[in-house]
């Protein structure tokens, strides 16, 4: 702690109601200063039949006030929930008496770092080994050279250079996917790839005979029309290579017409071996990394995080090794038939070609024509952004779980779910999306909150899509409807959903909750409260229910796994 707000800084008396005022909060016991200097004193306090160790240094310096403190227990555990209620405990009591307060170590969050790191590494370990498995017997061994991308193997091959060259034991063995980042595994997952079409506009242009059957003159017009549009951006590109920006777009979508998915790594590789869905796993594995990413780069770890942290870690294993195991089965039982027996699922991924002349229409008239995929992609954006606030406020409660998968918008679903894990309840969000790409049509996206089977509220997201209209007088395209979208509601939303959350599922506080662990998650989740709808004894954390002891006095529940006697009761007694 750095400079006191204090005019006057008395060091013994601060400390004394400081460390009684914890006491009090804690409902600690067998408070005691047994080493009192002028700039140190050293103290004991018993929490839980546990004792911690309090060490004060207040130190002056060149007109600056400093006011060190150390915590420490005599038995050094993990996952010890008094001492994190003791530093957080005095912490939140003098933060405000002090310009500064300054953690300069924290062994605790240090131990769950550590632990943290193990499932981390055991996670993305166990998917580099399923990909490399899956790829190999059904790619072979050159699988990596021959289908990833460029950019992929370019970036990879530098980086593994390095590596090898500072380890030289492994400089004769493959070791791409062991450097290959979190977030490119899963683009691995997902890559396809693509082939030319047997019936191609190139091919029916090139083999157009006047004297056989052949399409319909509007068929060979939109023909004629495709290619000369290509020959012209061709045109463009060889005369003047700096235009290859400004034809990207209407290059690249010319290709798209005419080219067809040859493999699908998800359809044909790995989806009859997982458990889930491709976007719902992206989900799980973005989760993942944000989680990496904290515990990698060596943030403070709270005792609620590390719970949160380990039981998100421990799912996404989990279904990767089943889907190892599936695998494995697989193979062992088909045995060198499985990659003929393997069907390849082709899926046709097509896209509607932009015309040039609509971007000009578009330009000229000043206003945005989108097609289906452009409308649904503006709605998506603006429903995830206020999804994912709501999500990141109720993140770290351990007694709910939530559901998030990005509506499609092309039919009713439903894509957000909050689940409490004793209550027989639910709240959950549906979509009823309308999607109409005519120029000058509104879209409208429907949300549905649902609490259990009921629904309680409605709200609307809408997109109104351009259009132009010919003036002759103008010989121009003039702005007939200007596009819009209309998201009044968002905010009206998030505040609904958090409110009803708090409303049907209220978290129950860090004093309703007892000191001991769950007896079948080891978990400090046990309610110990009459007041609430959970019962006595009940683990919030996985709905085991516990035995908690009375008070054998006055039947007053008690904070441990015995029959005892309350404080007061102990007091009455000792006084008799």
């Amino acid at each position: 702690m750095i400079n006191s707000s204090f005019k006057t800084f008395i060091f013994k008396d601060y400390t004394e109601k400081m460390m009684s005022e914890v006491k009090e909060n804690l409902n600690a016991k067998d408070l005691e200063f047994y080493s009192n200097k002028e700039q140190t004193r050293k103290c004991s306090i018993v929490i839980s039949d546990k004792t911690y160790f309090v060490y004060f240094t207040f130190v002056i310096t060149h007109d600056t006030f400093q006011l060190k403190i150390d915590i420490s227990m005599e038995n050094k555990r993990i996952i010890d929930r008094d001492i994190h209620n003791l530093k957080l405990s005095i912490k939140n009591l003098i933060i405000s008496d002090w310009e500064q307060c300054v953690w300069l170590e924290d062994q605790q969050s240090e131990w769950f770092a550590e632990d943290l790191y193990k499932d981390l590494h055991a996670v993305e370990n166990s998917l580099r080994r399923l990909i490399n498995t899956v790829l190999f017997y059904n790619l072979g061994g050159a699988w990596w050279e021959k289908y990833m991308p460029t950019h992929l193997k370019n970036k990879y091959h530098t980086r593994n250079a390095r590596y090898k060259d500072r380890a030289p034991s492994f400089k004769n063995v493959h070791t791409n996917l062991l450097s290959v980042d979190t977030d490119d595994l899963v683009s691995i997952l997902e890559f396809k790839t693509y082939k030319i079409k047997e019936e191609n506009v190139f091919n029916s242009y090139k083999n157009y005979n006047p004297f056989e059957e052949n399409p319909s003159e509007k068929e060979c017009d939109n023909i004629k029309k495709i290619v000369s549009s290509f020959e012209y951006t061709i045109n463009n590109l060889m005369n003047d290579g700096k235009s290859i920006e400004e034809h990207q777009k209407s290059l690249a979508n010319l290709i798209k017409e005419q080219i067809e998915v040859d493999l699908d790594f998800w359809n044909d590789f790995f989806s009859p071996w997982f458990s889930c869905s491709l976007r719902e796993f992206k989900g799980k594995w973005t989760n993942f990394n944000n989680d990496r990413n904290h515990v990698a780069h060596n943030k403070l770890i709270d005792n609620k995080m590390y719970q949160k942290f380990k039981k998100s870690m421990g799912d996404l294993f989990e279904i990767i090794s089943e889907a190892e195991v599936n695998f494995e089965r697989h193979f062992e039982a088909e045995g060198s038939n499985y990659l003929e027996e393997l069907k390849h699922l082709e899926e046709e991924n097509k896209y509607q070609k932009k015309l040039e002349d609509k971007k000009l229409i578009e330009e000229e008239a000043g206003v945005e024509i989108l097609d289906q995929e452009q409308i649904i992609n503006k709605l998506q954006e603006h429903i995830s952004t206020t999804f994912k606030i709501i999500i990141d406020e109720i993140y770290f409660r351990s007694d709910i779980d939530t559901i998030y998968n990005t509506p499609l918008l092309t039919e009713y679903e439903i894509f957000f779910e909050v689940n409490h894990n004793v209550l027989s309840s639910s709240i959950a969000a549906h979509v009823e999306p309308n999607i109409d790409s005519s120029e000058g049509a509104t879209s409208d996206v429907y949300i549905l909150v649902y609490v259990d089977e009921n629904l309680v509220e409605s709200f609307e997201f809408n997109y109104t899509n351009g259009e132009v209209e010919y003036n002759e007088e103008h010989t121009s395209y003039m702005l007939k409807t200007y596009n819009n979208i209309n998201i009044t509601e968002k905010e009206d939303i998030k505040i609904f959903i958090l409110e009803l959350i708090d409303e049907e599922m209220p978290e129950v506080s860090e004093d309703e909750l007892a000191s001991v662990p769950c007896g079948s998650c080891n978990n400090y989740a046990v309610n110990m409260s009459i007041e609430n709808e959970y019962g006595v004894g009940t683990c919030l954390y996985c709905g085991h229910i516990n035995k908690l002891g009375n008070c054998l006095r006055c039947d007053e529940i008690l904070d441990q796994g015995e029959d005892g006697l309350c404080d007061a009761c102990q007091v009455y007694i000792d006084k008799q």
